[in-house]
């Protein structure tokens, strides 16, 4: 079963990569409070920059994402608001193969899997989120596994935060 918002054990739901939007959009279809997609021109290529927050099932901002795609690679940064919601330790971080969020956030699918790619780990699979004992996690990591058009596919995806790294529980 899923985790839902419990202390020190909570089930996180994310923003939403939407397909024809090129910003991001909040959990339950609602626009995030300052999703943005920025480009910036470089001598050798450009970047493209997705932003958004992961969110408890009641709302509640657990942590801060961004994907930032430049030369053929995406880095994806996810850093906790310090708000002591999510329990010590490790936990898993994937995106997701469609952009909802809804109640228990099964409404998002399984591990996001870039089209002709069939192999373990899936696409979407990201390192684990290690969270301190004060709340705090920051998680810096690149995949050549996606890319940004991919996210914004016509099913969207979505970024979830797990209850522990090797469950299922959805936490964010």
């Amino acid at each position: 079963g899923y985790v839902r918002l419990m202390i020190k054990h909570v089930t996180v739901a994310i923003a939403l990569f939407a397909a024809p939007v090129t910003a991001l959009s909040g959990c339950a279809n609602q626009a995030a409070d300052n999703p943005s997609t920025s480009t910036t021109s470089g001598s050798a290529s450009s970047a493209q920059t997705l932003k958004t927050q992961l969110k408890t099932a009641d709302g509640e901002t657990v942590a801060d994402a961004t994907i930032d795609f430049t030369s053929g690679y995406a880095t994806v940064t996810v850093e906790t608001t310090g708000t002591r919601i999510l329990s010590p330790g490790l936990h898993g971080l994937h995106i997701h193969a469609v952009g909802t969020c809804d109640g228990d956030f099964a409404s998002a699918g399984d591990h996001f899997q870039a089209p002709g790619h069939t192999g373990e780990p899936a696409s979407g699979d990201l390192p684990s989120l290690l969270v301190r004992s004060d709340g705090a996690g920051k998680l810096v990591a690149t995949s050549d596994g996606f890319t940004e058009d991919q996210l914004k596919g016509p099913d969207g995806s979505a970024i979830l935060l797990h209850a522990d790294a090797t469950s299922d529980q959805r936490l964010a």
